[in-house]
């Protein structure tokens, strides 16, 4: 898988993951909160690899959604939780797949429904990331545990919160997820998906009481990337909400310096923030 980079692009890695790299140039220099990168999941796309054994053969039935030969797999005495190279089990890779039947025969067998992948990657978080509702609200059901943080950090709540999937953070903030809990980079579900543009999710991470004014390791706050990235609706909302516009990322600047539009620029300005 190749790499590439630039503004606003996506960085692809080979091993299940892609970061967002935001950078943007201003008056020659790149401001240091600007170069700060939002980890996501995805599972390693399966190529042409030779399977061999039951317990890969239940890992790529899982993958292609092939119901009848996992049900005749299961009925046989084999390891259920059989990895891949990457730590992969067939309940992780259906997950992934969106194959919610087989995400229940796997559970029905006992499968670990907890269990994390190399990257500490689980079920719950690669389902969250996709946006398949129905197995998050199965693996929910059924005991996931929502607080589990991949290697970078991230919990299945940042994760569907850059997504943008709304119903699934509703799910899981109303089964407990911890709504400021940051990745690695100090990132919390709120400042991404203030970043990412979704008003609804925003609202409804202010309304469980979301930290307004965390900052990420670099400085940055939800306000200062929302009036970063444009996103006129969100800037209003985190103001409304009591957003301090006066706060200063790591680069010593704030909101009002980085704001893209002239009515994001005037909305700050009333709020009573400066350069």
């Amino acid at each position: 898988m190749g790499d590439y980079s630039g503004s606003g692009k996506l960085i692809r890695y080979s091993f299940y993951s892609q970061s967002r790299l935001l950078m943007k140039q201003k008056k020659g220099r790149l401001p240091s909160f600007l170069a700060w990168v939002i980890l996501v999941l995805s599972l390693m796309v399966f190529t042409s690899t030779s399977y061999a054994g039951n317990g890969d053969d239940l890992v790529e039935a899982a993958h292609t959604g092939n119901l009848s030969k996992v049900r005749a797999l299961l009925k046989k005495e084999i390891d259920v939780d059989h990895k891949d190279s990457v730590g992969a089990t067939a309940l992780i890779i259906a997950s992934r797949e969106g194959h919610e039947v087989i995400v229940q025969a796997l559970l029905d067998k006992g499968a670990k429904i907890n269990h994390q992948a190399k990257n500490s990657v689980t079920a719950l978080m690669i389902a969250s990331q996709q946006g398949y509702e129905s197995i998050v609200r199965v693996l929910l059901h059924r005991g996931a545990k929502i607080n589990y943080q991949a290697n970078n950090g991230v919990t299945a709540l940042i994760i569907t919160s850059q997504q943008g999937y709304e119903s699934i953070v509703h799910a899981l903030l109303d089964k407990g997820a911890k709504i400021d809990r940051q990745a690695k980079n100090g990132v919390t579900a709120l400042v991404i998906a203030s970043q990412e543009g979704h008003e609804l999710i925003v609202q409804a991470l202010l309304a469980k009481g979301a930290k307004i004014n965390h900052q990420a390791k670099n400085g940055v706050t939800a306000l200062i990337i929302a009036s970063q990235e444009g996103h006129e609706a969100i800037v209003q909302i985190l103001l409304a909400k009591g957003a301090e516009v006066n706060v200063r990322e790591n680069g010593g600047e704030t909101a009002l310096k980085f704001a893209k539009t002239q009515k994001i620029k005037t909305l700050l300005k009333a709020a009573g923030a400066s350069e």
